[in-house]
């Protein structure tokens, strides 16, 4: 099964114009991947670009939040739908908000209330292997490749918290600002976009 014929699967999914996340069942959670769609009327080829890492039921403080329900509501005077997220592991309870901007990018907006000390939050990623990978000011750039001759320039940012990245390895985590140790409820918010090629 190719990466595109396995996230058409998707349970839930949500588009900001090329911009797509969609969410799959992977054992007692939802994992999920950004990429982009050829069209943006849903009906192209879909290519992913960022996959979630996912725990496990053994994990009381897994790579990812774990989301085990997800809904699309309309929410604000525009009605615009928003995917909301919910989720329990060990001493956690994770929810999560997906929305489009009035800019036209992808709003991820993470909680966790932690009832003990966490020795790990935050959301980590792998990139694709096709993809070009940029990292400066709390950013990643990701240079998406469609063809010999095409590429799409993606930014991710974190609003709301930090980015750690490993990039030998190809992984990122966007981690809360707080301390994971403190019990509390922590957040952490990004944004990703399509932005112009990065000027040399």
């Amino acid at each position: 099964m190719s990466p595109h014929d396995f996230w058409l699967a998707s349970v839930a999914e949500l588009s900001a114009g090329l911009i797509s996340i969609r969410f799959i069942k992977s054992g007692d959670r939802l994992a999920h991947c950004i990429g982009l769609q050829t069209s943006s009327k849903g009906s192209g080829i879909f290519l992913p670009v960022l996959e979630s890492i996912e725990g496990d039921a053994q994990e009381a403080w897994p790579a990812s939040p774990p989301m085990q329900q997800i809904v699309q509501e309309l929410i604000g005077h525009n009605s615009a739908p928003v995917l909301l997220g919910v989720g329990l592991s060990g001493n956690g309870h994770w929810s999560s908000a997906v929305e489009e901007t009035s800019t036209g990018s992808l709003k991820l907006d993470i909680a966790c209330k932690s009832s003990k000390p966490a020795s790990y939050l935050g959301s980590q990623y792998r990139v694709a292997a096709d993809t070009e990978v940029d990292f400066e000011n709390n950013e990643i750039r990701l240079t998406v490749k469609r063809g010999s001759n095409d590429s799409v320039n993606f930014v991710l940012s974190a609003a709301i918290g930090k980015i750690s990245i490993a990039k030998e390895n190809r992984l990122f985590s966007i981690m809360p600002g707080s301390e994971p140790s403190l019990i509390q409820t922590h957040r952490w918010c990004y944004n990703v976009a399509i932005c112009p090629a990065k000027i040399q």
